[in-house]
């Protein structure tokens, strides 16, 4: 649209030549008449050129003909003519344009109204269905989501889980890095084999992997700070005690061999220090109960004897403390012992520490958020124990706590995420293996019972994977041998 063109030339229809030429003009004289018709045409022609382009025609009174801005010019008044033919046509405040305008008026006014109208019936059915779609999207954002919570949310308690491919007992259970877990060797009552194999906590399935160069029971295994993991000492399947060890790469699913240590050993505890090295304590060597210690370094792959412990130790538990120095307490000598050692990395030395409230072995520890060690339950050569205390590293003492709901030994106790402790199974000597399960509280000291296992076991092992969930894998049941396994919900 030309932005100069004049709203008073808009309303002027635009006729023909033909109908114009109808008009009056004088009848007798022939001249005159085509001297109208073309003076009508010119001014016609003037007419039409004005519409087009209103810039295009001068003013009649200005001498040298000015250009004509119109709505853009400020000064047009009704004083300023236009061109002969332009200059009879009515301006837009004379009455006869008024008059001939009204009729165009009221219709364009009936237009606008019917527009608006339109235009508001539109913006109504914009806004229901909007407010429909937000409707549908809280239902979907509140009660659908209340649906996918209900689904999703797991039950506490205990469920069963893929069973392991062999029967195991007296073997090692280990949480890899990827948070696989890695179970080594087994004793069947009648067999012991090398082989192992993994858990998988997305699948919930066990796969065979890589068998060890020897096989043995009553081991240890340790993830080391690179992945891999190092199993050390037990019974071969000849009863003889052993003193390799050798190393799993995840990677590969392949064992090698590594530095033997320097005493045949079974029944003893290996733990890993905050500078990376594994040292092994106690235990016993065929005929002897031990009370030496050494360290495997992994950068060199090999053993090194340390300070030794200052009484023999077996069937005892080691707990890396959050300050670094380890503690060792209770086990056997030949006699059910209370005593507890420290061991300083820094210096490689053992000191006697506080002595238990009661003599135990077959006993479990664990290490509490706030820095203070739980032992729970063990055997103290006359019975078993449902009795826990405390050691507390600060001043080297220990403090009964209650005690738990039932006597065990050979059980096992993880810490779960919240900080509650979970015992579960073992023997009590009396019913045999159990399938009942605790939690401990650190912040009441008191124990409550929880959901039963699905099967009962003792000299099983317990795992805490990454999703939160426990996973207790074989042992012995009142059964038999046991290849089962079943995780714990919190």
């Amino acid at each position: 649209m030309n932005p100069y063109r004049f709203t008073r030339i808009s309303l002027i229809p635009r006729i023909s030549i033909a109908q114009r030429s109808n008009q009056v003009v004088p009848e007798n004289n022939q001249q005159q008449k085509q001297q109208h018709i073309n003076t009508q045409n010119l001014s016609l022609n003037k007419l039409q050129q004005f519409y087009d382009n209103p810039q295009s025609l001068p003013l009649k009174n200005d001498s040298k003909y000015q250009k004509y801005s119109y709505e853009q010019n400020p000064s047009f008044n009704k004083s300023q003519s236009f061109p002969d033919t332009v200059q009879a046509l009515p301006l837009k405040n004379d009455s006869k344009y008024d008059s001939k305008n009204s009729d165009e008026q009221e219709t364009s006014n009936k237009t606008k109204t019917y527009s608006t109208g339109f235009y508001i019936c539109i913006g109504i059915a914009l806004f229901i269905m909007a407010t429909a779609a937000l409707a549908i999207n809280i239902y979907e954002l509140v009660v659908l989501s209340k649906i996918t919570t209900s689904t999703t949310t797991a039950m506490p308690g205990w469920s069963n889980t893929g069973s392991m491919h062999d029967i195991r007992a007296y073997y090692q259970a280990s949480v890899l890095q990827s948070g696989n877990v890695l179970v080594t060797c087994r004793f069947s009552g009648s067999a012991l084999l090398n082989s192992a194999e993994l858990y998988d906590l997305s699948t919930g399935m066990w796969t065979s992997t890589g068998n060890m160069s020897s096989m043995r029971q009553h081991h240890q295994a340790s993830v080391l700070a690179n992945g891999k993991v190092l199993v050390s000492g037990g019974v071969n399947r000849f009863g003889f005690y052993i003193n390799s060890a050798e190393l799993y790469d995840p990677a590969t699913g392949v064992w090698t061999s590594t530095g033997n240590m320097n005493n045949i050993r079974a029944y003893h505890h290996a733990s890993v220090l905050q500078n990376g090295k594994v040292l092994i304590t106690g235990g016993s060597g065929s005929v002897l109960y031990l009370n030496n210690a050494e360290l495997y370094d992994p950068s060199t792959g090999m053993w090194t004897s340390t300070g030794n412990m200052n009484s023999m130790r077996c069937y005892h538990q080691v707990s890396v403390l959050a300050n670094g120095n380890v503690l060792a307490t209770g086990g056997s000598n030949g006699a059910y012992l209370n005593s507890a050692e420290l061991y300083d990395p820094s210096t490689g030395v053992w000191t006697s520490t506080g002595n238990m409230n009661s003599m135990r072995g077959y006993h479990q520890v664990s290490v509490l958020a706030n820095g203070k060690v739980l032992v729970s339950g063990g055997y103290d050569g006359s019975v078993y124990l449902d009795s826990a205390e405390l050691y507390n590293p600060t001043t080297g003492m220990w403090t009964s706590t209650g005690n738990m709901t039932s006597i065990r030994g050979n059980h096992q106790s993880s810490i779960l995420q919240n900080g509650n402790v979970l015992v579960s199974g073992g023997y009590d000597g009396v019913s045999g293996s159990l399938n009942s399960a605790e939690l401990y509280n650190p912040t009441t000291g008191m124990w409550t019972t929880t959901f039963a296992m699905n099967s009962t076991r003792a000299w099983h092992t317990g795992s805490l994977l990454t999703n939160g969930k426990l996973l207790v894998a074989g042992g012995i049941s009142n059964s038999g041998y046991s290849g089962n396994a079943e995780l714990y919900q919190p």
